[in-house]
């Protein structure tokens, strides 16, 4: 199954759609409408209002984010020689993290969509190893977004100041452009906010729930749902340990561009305190899971990993399991 996802790029379209309609397929027939959840954030309120009492709709609009959620990062990844350019794989592992679980509109798909968009603003391209200042002010004005749809998403904060640090951004000047890009959607909210006469509101609910409460517990789920989770979160893990293989093997552009997209993992662990608990929230991590699975799923076209050709049946079915862990949750 593989190598289906090395050749025919219309057959491979054909598998992601079916893999949609059967992940999202009791969804569309019977829609759950939309909930607040946890620690939701201004712009999440808006959408859930909005669509609340159209479920069916909020469950289409789900399927369109991820779908381009999972192309974008797929052409992203491509771009800068971190997957192959024939291969449609990291978008349907994307879309089988972020739907692990989701049954129509949930803050980390937007959140995620967010966290794409940032991804394309600290990737290295060229020769150059580090980013430009324009770069850094649009990645944490991204992240800014994204606490707007869901406030733990403030924890993205600590994989970017972990970037900018294997890019030696440590200038004052790095420093003032975070900061001014992250506040810059709160300032144009509270502008809007003013001109419509919502922003004392708007203030005293934010000062009410300044604060995150954790929600770390075990969520209530059957023997399959748990086992599920695990065999999510050991694929992953699997994924980082063969990709962390590979690093010394690769240019210094691409281990720098891997280090990024693996560091973005730590942002998920901090929302992580904050969601209720299972063993993987593969939402959290669906960008990197994505990424470090591709690597593991086709390590057997790589240099070093020529000796495991003879089992290539093995990742196969990891492939197929992964799609089964993801209807279970």
């Amino acid at each position: 199954m593989i190598k289906l996802f090395q050749r025919d790029m219309a057959l491979q379209a054909v598998i992601i759609i079916v893999a949609m309609l059967l992940l999202w397929g009791s969804a569309l027939v019977a829609p759950q409408p939309m909930t607040a959840g946890d620690h939701p954030a201004v712009l999440y309120g808006l959408l859930c209002d909005w669509l609340m009492p159209l479920p069916r709709l909020a469950v289409i609009i789900a399927l369109l984010l991820i779908l381009t959620e999972g192309i974008m990062l797929n052409l992203l990844l491509a771009n800068v020689g971190l997957v192959s350019q024939n291969s449609l794989l990291p978008t349907l592992l994307y879309i089988v993290a972020v739907s692990a679980g989701a049954h129509t509109i949930t803050p980390l798909i937007l959140v995620n969509g967010c966290v794409i968009a940032c991804l394309n603003q600290l990737f290295l391209r060229g020769t150059l190893l580090t980013i430009l200042p324009e770069k850094i002010c649009g990645a944490t004005v991204l992240i800014g977004i994204a606490t707007l749809f869901y406030r733990p998403a403030i924890f993205l904060m600590v994989s970017y100041l972990l970037i900018a640090s294997n890019y030696r951004l440590y200038s004052w000047k790095d420093w003032a452009l975070m900061i001014l890009g992250f506040a810059a959607p709160y300032v144009l909210l509270v502008l809007i906010l003013y001109l419509a006469g919502g922003l004392a509101g708007w203030w005293q609910e934010t000062t009410a729930h300044w604060h995150l409460t954790s929600q770390w517990h075990l969520a209530s789920g059957g023997w399959r749902q748990t086992v599920a989770s695990f065999f999510l979160a050991a694929t992953f893990l699997w994924g980082v340990i063969v990709v962390m293989g590979q690093m010394n093997k690769q240019p210094v552009v691409w281990q720098k561009n891997a280090t990024t997209t693996l560091l973005l993992a730590l942002g998920g662990i901090g929302m992580m305190l904050y969601t209720p608990f299972t063993p993987s929230q593969m939402p959290l991590f669906a960008v990197s899971f994505a990424f470090c699975s591709y690597r593991m799923l086709t390590a057997t076209n790589e240099t070093g990993f020529r000796r495991l050709k003879q089992h290539t049946w093995i990742y196969d079915t990891v492939l197929i399991l992964t799609l089964i862990a993801a209807l279970l949750c």
